[in-house]
């Protein structure tokens, strides 16, 4: 099962890089995080990620995001975060909310539903803000599905999320679509190690779309301490 799994993955990601050289900027990002779980309730993250652009020929910035996470139950969770990210043109500031839901199928499937608020800011000088893009709202729609592999570290994951502008006339419109799959490998103890690519279907008349390879390394300091224990 596993090899049909990343066979299919592996077209995927081959048919997909091939689209993109004639039609998408092919990009990248590198994330490293770390989680801290204080009890049941409170979890805290951050992560650093460092992103390349113009078919991996080009820095495009980087960035430190800080979020925390509220089990309001076992399947809902409520998180708040800030997000710096600097280039070479421009900072940004983000603030974001979201309201998660994830409901276990069986012991190997799991649907996730995630209704995201986000604002992003150039500056919060009024003497200065005329200089910079207007502030950017933005409800962001997702629904996934994960495996978890039985007897296995291996987990998958595919999802599309809607990004939706909320401060654009009469009230809102579509901004772009997003197609995710990747794939991740747990290593208890040293943390969690995957690979994700997805493609920003944009709305607009440039049609400037993109595809983004994300490798990501995850580590869990309550994952660390548990084990060393044992």
């Amino acid at each position: 099962m596993i090899k049909k799994i990343v066979f299919i993955a592996v077209l995927f990601f081959i048919n997909l890089s091939g689209f993109c050289q004639g039609n998408s900027d092919f990009q990248s990002r590198f994330n490293t995080s770390v989680d801290y779980k204080l009890n049941k309730k409170w979890k805290f993250y951050a992560e650093y990620r460092y992103s390349l652009e113009n078919d991996l020929q080009k820095f495009r910035s980087s960035s430190i995001q800080l979020e925390s996470k509220y089990a309001i139950t076992k399947k809902l969770t409520l998180t708040g975060g800030y997000r710096f990210t600097t280039s070479f043109e421009e900072d940004n500031h983000r603030f974001f909310a979201s309201l998660n839901y994830d409901y276990k199928l069986n012991k190997s499937f799991t649907v996730a539903l995630s209704s995201k608020y986000q604002y992003a800011t150039n500056s919060f000088d009024p003497d200065f803000i005329n200089e910079f893009k207007q502030p950017v709202e933005m409800f962001r729609q997702k629904i996934g599905l994960e495996l978890n592999v039985p007897k296995s570290k291996f987990s998958f994951n595919t999802g599309t999320e809607f990004f939706l502008k909320t401060n654009s006339q009469p009230y809102f419109k579509f901004n772009r679509t997003r197609y995710m799959l990747g794939s991740d490998y747990n290593f208890k103890k040293y943390g969690k190690f995957g690979i994700t690519i997805f493609y920003d279907d944009k709305y607009n008349p440039i049609k400037n779309d993109r595809i983004v390879l994300i490798t990501k390394y995850a580590f869990s300091i309550n994952d660390f301490l548990k084990k060393s224990k044992k």
